[in-house]
């Protein structure tokens, strides 16, 4: 039941993000949906606000888990996907910021 005005797929550079994700999630824990959700640009102010969280959360609990004695080759993946997940919440916040730019 994605919106018919949602045109373009939004992802976040990792891929692990997708607006299609975040669609879906809202639509099965919501049994009405927000008003705003059908406001193209205040959907995607809020799927920017959700990949960032999401991106910071799961950035900080695998780094938490990562030790000195963590073996080399769990860590520096390990470290490479923190490293991602950080990009995509910076990504997140610029794409917030810009959506705010042009609704100003």
């Amino acid at each position: 039941m994605t919106p018919a005005t949602s045109t373009t797929t939004e992802r976040s550079p990792s891929g692990l993000f997708r607006m299609s994700a975040w669609e879906g999630e809202m639509e099965r824990s919501h049994p009405q949906l927000p008003r705003w959700y059908w406001n193209e640009a205040e959907r995607r102010k809020h799927y920017a606000r959700w990949v960032e969280a999401e991106a910071e959360s799961l950035a900080m609990r695998l780094a938490g888990l990562l030790r000195p004695d963590t073996p080399a080759d769990a860590a520096g993946p390990a470290r490479l996907l923190v490293e991602s997940l950080a990009h995509d919440a910076e990504w997140a916040r610029s794409l917030e910021d810009r959506l705010l730019r042009h609704a100003a």
